[in-house]
């Protein structure tokens, strides 16, 4: 089902946490797991080396206009449920300034999906255990890099008919627990073009054997979009992307049972579920 709405996400409240001249908003103090949530700094003049400090990490925020920025952030789907401090930090006039929000992260329930796969597509041998390893640390590096925000609401969905299945769901497969379901899948023919959600740069261009052909595009500031499983990829690594190219087509290439389109997004602070993210009031 296609969530058409954010709760708080229309409209950015001020809270001032700081004397300095410098505030700080998000679209919600409320989110769930999983939620990307939009933050907004105010400032009576140009802030210098701002940066937006979540789960202990910095981010990059990008200008919209004078003296006002803007970063996103997310909520893991594996994030515990209770208090959080996001903050920005910079030097107004010389002087370092911080402001910050407290949020209350909420669960959420996650639906349990049991599935039976053949041997093949459950159990594997040393080779590609090691295959498998070296292929998630070489993502993990990619995802790791931090470049200039290029990113710009509203992001547009990676197909036409885009109806999403799956976000979170804590995977039982021949009887075992696995990670849980961190990108939603969307069960189009084989062909259906697939199109980049928003600008970036091609981080990732390769075949993998999980992921089968697989692209992953980084947006700017820690935030990234995966799309795997394609019967074909029309980018290569390095490439400028535009928002709305057509960036490759739906398949069944690596462990699929089928034809669909494996679609996730990371943003600073974790995997967020991308239905929320084409929620969020564009700019």
């Amino acid at each position: 089902m296609l969530v058409t709405c954010l709760a708080g996400a229309v409209v950015l409240p001020a809270y001032p946490a700081s004397a300095a001249g410098m505030s700080i908003a998000v679209s919600t103090r409320n989110p769930a797991l999983g939620d990307p949530v939009v933050v907004e700094v105010a400032a009576n003049a140009v802030v210098d080396n701002l940066a937006l400090r979540w789960k202990g990490a910095d981010w990059p925020m990008r200008e919209i206009a004078p003296g006002r920025y803007e970063g996103l952030i997310g909520v893991d789907l594996d994030d515990p449920a209770g208090p959080a401090v996001v903050a920005a930090e910079g030097l107004l006039r010389g002087v370092r300034v911080r402001a910050e929000v407290r949020l209350t992260i909420s669960p959420r329930k996650f639906a349990v999906q049991e599935m039976t796969l053949p041997k093949g597509m459950a159990e594997f041998d040393d080779a590609t255990l090691v295959r498998i390893g070296a292929e998630a640390a070489e993502l993990s590096r990619r995802f790791s890099r931090v470049t200039p925000p290029r990113w710009r609401t509203p992001f547009l969905p990676p197909v036409e008919e885009y109806r999403p299945a799956n976000f979170g769901a804590r995977r039982v497969i021949n009887g075992n627990p696995r990670m849980p379901h961190s990108a939603v899948d969307i069960t189009l023919p084989t062909g259906t073009p697939v199109r980049a959600i928003a600008d970036g740069q091609v981080a990732f261009a390769a075949e993998q054997f999980f992921g089968g052909r697989s692209v992953v595009i980084d947006h700017g500031s820690g935030v990234f979009s995966v799309y795997y499983h394609l019967e074909e990829f029309s980018v290569a690594e390095g490439e400028e992307i535009s928002r709305g190219d057509r960036i490759g087509s739906v398949g069944a290439t690596g462990r699929a049972t089928g034809p669909h389109l494996h679609f996730g997004v990371r943003v600073p602070g974790g995997r967020v579920d991308p239905t929320r993210l084409f929620a969020l009031p564009g700019r």
